[in-house]
């Protein structure tokens, strides 16, 4: 407890003496199911070549307290919804076709750095828990945690990141006697504006 009190007391008196950002963030979700961290930069390069489409959206605010010239902590709470597709065979030879929707909010915490006078780059975890009672809800399990990285610019109040997210574990579940796996791991790129 002693530590804990210690920490905030840092931060706050860092906080004082820093400069902070606040603004509002939105953007599109991109899935990269099994695609791991050592591949994210080709699948990124799909996504801006308009290879692979967005499968959701996000909305919500975010944060920075810069605690010198270049180092700054981060924290964003957004609303998210995802839709998943699902389709298959089953054990009868039944062709089957199911949407998913995920609806979540999602709180992130990170440290970042200025690598140029508009150019940043971050990382952090963060806390996935979902706010709907549907399919993927109850065949996959939920609140989630897991880590993030992202790249970011500045141009005045406006700022555009590429975040890319990825869970601690994988999930399993099963829908209508079928097992399934997912492991969650997206890219978001959004558009911010500090008010």
């Amino acid at each position: 407890m002693k530590n804990i009190i210690l920490l905030a007391s840092f931060v706050l008196t860092v906080s004082a003496t820093g400069q902070s950002k606040w603004g509002v963030r939105t953007g599109l979700n991109y899935e990269l199911n099994a695609i791991g961290l050592d591949v994210a930069s080709a699948s990124a390069q799909e996504i801006f070549e308009g290879e692979t489409t967005d499968n959701g959206y996000h909305i919500g605010v975010f944060g920075r307290q810069y605690l010198g010239d270049q180092l700054y902590t981060s924290g964003s709470l957004f609303y998210a919804k995802n839709t998943h597709f699902l389709e298959g065979n089953d054990g009868n030879n039944d062709l089957f076709y199911e949407r998913f929707d995920q609806k979540y909010l999602q709180l992130d915490a990170g440290i970042g750095i200025r690598l140029l006078k508009f150019a940043r780059a971050e990382g952090g975890v963060h806390y996935q828990g979902t706010i709907s009672n549907n399919a993927f809800n109850n065949t996959f399990d939920t609140p989630t945690a897991g880590y993030n990285a992202s790249l970011g610019i500045d141009l005045w109040k406006v700022s555009v990141d590429v975040t890319y997210y990825s869970s601690f574990t994988d999930h399993t579940g099963t829908w209508n006697d079928i097992p399934l796996s997912y492991e969650r791991s997206q890219i978001l790129v959004s558009l911010g504006v500090e008010l």
